[in-house]
């Protein structure tokens, strides 16, 4: 549990440097794209090795499973705005981006909650067994 709470702050700060990185390309037309790109990079692959974890996890498995499309969809997308609707409306593409990533985000949260609430859930019902079979010996 530790180890997923680990990752799920570094997927956090990197994900929310990487929003600060992209408003001030997107608004203050600060040109930071590679430390935006590296640090979008760190928080996809966070959130792939979440989705991972949550694949392997009972109760889980299908957020686990769309966490891990979404992580690949993200870069994908990040890579390739540049070359959609070019022109006076490429302001829609550049929303879509960040609400893209702001999805990522979200998904990292919700696994991450949704795992401590198996785990201590879990850790709950095998107390009480495991005082019971440990009395009988």
């Amino acid at each position: 549990m530790r180890a997923v709470r680990i990752i799920a702050w570094i997927a956090r700060l990197a994900l929310m440097a990487t929003l600060v990185l992209g408003l001030l390309f997107w608004i203050a037309q600060m040109s930071l794209i590679s430390l935006h790109m590296l640090f979008g990079l760190i928080g996809v692959l966070s959130l792939l090795v979440l989705g991972t974890v949550a694949v392997f996890t009972r109760g889980i498995r299908l957020l686990g499973a769309l966490s891990m499309v979404y992580a690949f969809i993200v870069p994908a997308f990040g890579l390739t705005q540049s070359l959609i609707l070019v022109g006076n409306l490429h302001w829609l593409i550049q929303t879509a981006h960040l609400l893209v990533g702001i999805g990522a985000m979200a998904l990292v949260q919700v696994i991450s909650t949704r795992y401590r609430r198996l785990r201590r859930a879990a850790s709950r019902a095998a107390g009480p067994r495991a005082m019971v079979s440990g009395s009988t010996r």
